[in-house]
């Protein structure tokens, strides 16, 4: 008959016939553990307990083992969780990165621009100092020209010097009243009034020199 070892759970078979085995000790020759026989009716209900022993052991096992799994998982979804979150904060931060990306074309934009404002500045310092410079050389060939025809103006202006006689600066003579006058004070009078009757005619020479429309 065929035995089951409740040591290794190996089968193995024996010549003998269950009466013949019940209470007897037996051995299995695949472990050597020795055990009583015990009647097929007996062998099977210890079976079942056995069965239903390792079976709950199973369940227990299998129970831990969801509950095990079942916590990864929850924790899986939290980190999942985490991760959309991340994922929500990271396409506003993309959405950042493209506003400043706007913004730095525009800001390039306006380097560009303040660059031209650059040089143009730069042209119109350049004019202004080449345009001073042509007024300055312009000035002093103005400033020439008038000193020459100053000079050509003054030539035909001026009066002859009236010659005088030395003799008449120590002579002194009577007027009708009989009193005595001196020459050479009323000499010098007219010549201080001639000289400034000469700078005043200068003056309005000049004037009109200057004057709109002298030179057409």
């Amino acid at each position: 008959m065929m035995i089951h070892c409740k040591n290794c759970k190996k089968k193995f078979y024996v010549m003998n016939e269950n009466s013949e085995l019940e209470g007897k000790v037996i051995q299995c020759k695949y472990c050597n553990d020795q055990s009583i026989y015990e009647s097929r009716t007996v062998y099977l209900e210890n079976r079942l307990e056995e069965l239903s022993k390792d079976l709950d052991n199973a369940e227990i096992k299998i129970n831990y083992k969801k509950k095990e799994h079942q916590g990864k998982i929850d924790q899986l979804l939290n980190d999942l969780k985490d991760k959309n979150n991340e994922l929500k904060k990271q396409t506003l931060l993309q959405e950042k990165v493209n506003v400043f990306e706007n913004r730095l074309k525009e800001t390039e934009k306006l380097n560009l621009e303040e660059l031209e404002l650059v040089n143009e500045v730069k042209k119109i310092n350049n004019k202004i100092r080449t345009t001073s410079e042509n007024i300055s050389s312009q000035n002093k060939d103005i400033e020439n020209k008038t000193n020459y025809l100053e000079t050509r103006i003054s030539s035909y202006t001026t009066e002859e010097p009236e010659e005088k006689n030395n003799s008449l600066n120590e002579e002194s003579s009577k007027n009708d009243t009989g009193e005595i006058v001196s020459i050479n004070k009323n000499l010098n009078t007219s010549e201080k009034h001639n000289k400034n009757q000469q700078e005043e005619n200068n003056k309005i020479k000049k004037f009109k020199f200057f004057s709109p429309g002298f030179l057409k």
